[in-house]
């Protein structure tokens, strides 16, 4: 055999040891991670074993179980009624009524817009600015929900 031969045969060789250690370092590195690094993980549960879990569960407590109190001999006010989202191109106001009255929850300026909120007599007003654009809302109630009159300039 000649030597440059020799030579070929030799960096073969050596590039598939290279290459065949690069294999077993990768997969012991793949198999380490499944396995989880600090050891077993949790395995997922099977169908049969949520059923058998969910069965085991203790029940919530029941709603004719909770003590029943008298109610106040002073009401307090009503309850705030779940909040309205009112959208404009300006941003959003989240808002909603307690009795009579209306109530900022949030307001949230749409990108390149502000926001002030101001409460007055007349009752919650938003305004959202963009350069010349300004849109105004002023909130009242009707019936428990709060209801938006919008302005707009610009």
């Amino acid at each position: 055999m000649s030597r440059p031969r020799t030579r070929v045969v030799a960096g073969v060789a050596a590039w598939l040891a290279a290459v065949g250690a690069a294999l077993v370092v990768g997969l012991s590195a793949v198999g380490a991670i499944g396995s989880g690094l600090l050891g077993p993980g949790q395995e997922p549960l099977t169908p049969a074993e949520v059923d058998a879990r969910l069965a085991s569960a203790e029940p919530a407590e029941s709603a004719a179980k909770a003590p029943v109190t008298a109610p106040p001999a002073d009401p307090d006010p009503p309850p705030a009624a779940a909040p309205q989202v009112i959208a404009t191109a300006g941003g959003t106001v989240l808002a909603r009524c307690t009795g009579d009255r209306p109530e900022v929850v949030s307001a949230t300026p749409a990108q390149g817009f502000r926001v002030q909120t101001e409460d007055d007599d007349g009752g919650p007003r938003v305004r959202f600015r963009a350069g010349g654009t300004r849109i105004e809302i002023r909130l009242s109630c009707a019936d428990g929900r709060p209801v938006a009159d919008v302005g707009t300039d610009g």
